[in-house]
């Protein structure tokens, strides 16, 4: 991020603590015209960060009140924030004063989504990335994983697709042990990790060339969860195929 951003940003939580602060005196004092006037202030700062943030998912800000008030932004910790949502129960309207209107979604869409990205790319990338394609019923959850993973490719979120082939493998790995009675099914969401180690399923279920695509697959994708790796648009597509071939092999 640019250093003239964070300074911005920084003047701008600033403002935020001064305003927070004459609201209250506003509301002690009850003095309606000056506490609808900063409110307003308020929620037109609260708005302005919040969009800068939009962008700008590391944030270094060297001021300390500057830091607490950004870490509260999105908790509507602060008195102003209390007081607005008290006002919004009273409206007529189920809307947010400090939300966005519709016409700033569309311009922040236009600066911000559009600029880098469209429905063509979209298109592409599921056109590209493939499906898996079994001959039996599996998991909802197994289903679930796959689509979620597809998207986070079309929407070019490369990490989260190859942290989520290991969810894949897993997940398929541990109901081929269940099918075949190697493994007790797991109750509800609770899982006795310390019995069901992936490595040790891996071993269970399958044996040969297929037992060392597994393990590699589990190795590859556990050197990213563990922050040594991160992933490209390739990198992303190579490892759901062999994922998906994997799958498709073990329920064979």
């Amino acid at each position: 991020m640019k250093a003239s951003i964070e300074s911005q940003i920084t003047q701008d939580a600033l403002k935020l603590i001064k305003l927070n602060k004459m609201v209250v005196k506003f509301v002690v004092e009850w003095n309606p015209l000056e506490l609808s006037k900063t409110l307003q202030n308020y929620i037109e700062i609260k708005k302005k960060i919040k969009k800068a943030l939009i962008d700008n998912p590391v944030v270094k800000i060297h001021n300390h009140a500057a830091q607490n008030v950004l870490n509260k932004l999105y908790q509507d910790d602060l008195p102003a924030d209390k007081i607005i949502k008290i006002f919004e129960s009273q409206s007529q309207e189920s809307v947010r004063f400090d939300g966005l209107d519709e016409a700033e979604i569309e311009e922040l869409g236009s600066e911000l989504f559009y600029s880098w990205y469209s429905h063509h790319e979209y298109i592409e990338a599921l056109f590209d990335i493939g499906s898996l394609i079994v001959g039996i019923s599996i998991p909802k959850s197994l289903t679930s994983y796959v689509s979620e993973v597809r998207f986070c490719y079309a929407f070019q979120q490369y990490n989260a697709v190859y942290g989520l082939c290991r969810t894949i493998l897993e997940t398929a790995v541990r109901d081929a042990c269940e099918r075949k009675g190697l493994i007790k099914k797991s109750g509800g969401n609770v899982i006795d990790f310390e019995s069901y180690k992936p490595s040790k399923l891996i071993n269970k279920i399958a044996t040969g060339n297929l037992r060392e695509k597994l393990k590699t697959i589990y190795r590859n994708t556990s050197t990213m969860l563990h922050g040594r790796k991160t992933i490209n648009s390739e990198d992303a597509k190579t490892m759901f195929r062999h994922t998906l071939r994997a799958v498709q092999e073990l329920y064979k």
